[in-house]
């Protein structure tokens, strides 16, 4: 069963959200992104994300990894990494912003 968790940005800067998946083999792939606005469709973007991984799986050769990997409860996970970064993003853009306070 593959693992997966949320990628905390070195940078405080709440447009990049990611995750890192690590395989039974132990091996570790991450994914990141950057985006001024939430993600609207986290379950498409969940499949797409998915299926960039399973197509790297493949192309890796770690097909025994693609094989003990529930994909379905891989997309779920996702996208609920990503719903969580979209929270965060909505929480910064609606954030009061140093230069408007007086």
């Amino acid at each position: 069963m593959a693992k997966l968790w949320p990628a905390e940005s070195v940078t405080p800067d709440s447009t990049v959200g990611g995750f890192v998946v690590e395989f039974p083999s132990g091996a570790r792939k991450s994914v990141a992104w950057r985006s001024e606005a939430p993600i609207q469709d986290t379950v498409e973007a969940a499949k797409e994300y998915a299926t960039k991984l399973v197509q790297h799986m493949l192309d890796s050769g770690l097909r025994d990894d693609l094989n003990r990997t529930n994909i379905p409860s891989l997309v779920a996970a996702i996208a609920r990494i990503i719903s969580d970064w979209n929270d965060k993003r909505r929480a910064a853009l609606h954030a009061p912003h140093a230069s408007t306070l007086q």
